[in-house]
């Protein structure tokens, strides 16, 4: 909070929550990042299709070579396509993370690259697609058709990050406060603009009974706000975000020296 003009009859104050605006705007953009990727690049669900192709006849001696092909689906329902040949197991990569949970990922060997599957399914899915696949590698089946799902992952994960966002932009979004205290007219006006609206609050100067601070204890330090108590017991920040200590109670000193003037003229 800064004092924009001080007279012998006017004191104006301004309060621009830069740091609100800049962490909600942050956040913001950062679930917005998040949900394009779940939307459009993460993968809510696949298939694999695979067929056992006989060898050429006069070549007996070699084993049936299989022909796989993977689709996997995004949220949106755009397909990506790959083919894999010749898989010659399938195993489930277990990651940890950062709190000690896991997650777990069937790969599925070639002898050209590793094909993951989906990345966020349940280790007994996980397992029974594996078994599947291996079972299929080993045996003479002709066809084999799996599937796997995480689109109650995807959903849910979109869904958390549009009320991220929904918070980011309440913040990024806070009103700028301007303050003026008026001898002349015995008025003091607060009015807070942002893009939800303007709000305008008016008491005269005579019903003011005294100011006072608040404060709050954030993760690592304390900020506070300078709150005018009326002599009804009403209390009225003036800046609805806190600050910090120094230029809260220096502001709070020139509104009290301003006060204290007025009432004595």
């Amino acid at each position: 909070m800064k004092i924009v003009e001080e007279t012998r009859t006017k004191l104006l104050l301004k309060h621009r929550p830069l740091k609100y605006w800049s962490i909600g705007w942050c956040i913001f953009t950062v679930c917005l990042s998040f949900l394009i990727y779940c939307t459009v690049f993460d993968f809510a669900s696949a298939s694999l299709t695979c067929v056992r192709v006989a060898s050429p006849s006069e070549n007996r001696s070699s084993p049936n070579q299989i022909n796989c092909e993977l689709r996997r689906y995004n949220l949106l329902g755009s397909m990506d396509k790959l083919k894999i040949f010749d898989p010659q197991e399938a195993y489930i990569l277990t990651r940890s993370g950062g709190k000690g949970g896991k997650t777990y990922q069937v790969m599925i060997v070639t002898p050209f690259k590793d094909f993951a599957m989906l990345s966020h399914v349940s280790y007994q899915e996980n397992q029974e697609f594996a078994f599947q696949i291996n079972n299929f590698i080993n045996s003479g089946q002709t066809s084999l058709s799996v599937q796997q799902n995480q689109r109650n992952y995807v959903f849910f994960f979109s869904l958390f990050m549009f009320i991220m966002m929904a918070i980011a932009t309440f913040f990024a979004t806070s009103p700028v406060t301007i303050c003026t205290f008026y001898k002349s007219l015995n008025q003091v006006f607060i009015e807070r603009k942002s893009l939800r609206g303007n709000q305008i609050i008016e008491q005269p100067l005579e019903s003011i009974l005294c100011l006072d601070i608040q404060e709050k204890q954030f993760k690592y330090s304390k900020l506070y706000r300078i709150v005018i108590v009326l002599k009804s017991g009403k209390e009225i920040p003036i800046n609805p975000q806190y600050a910090d200590e120094k230029s809260i109670r220096y502001v709070l000193s020139r509104i009290q020296s301003f006060l204290k003037s007025a009432i004595s003229e």
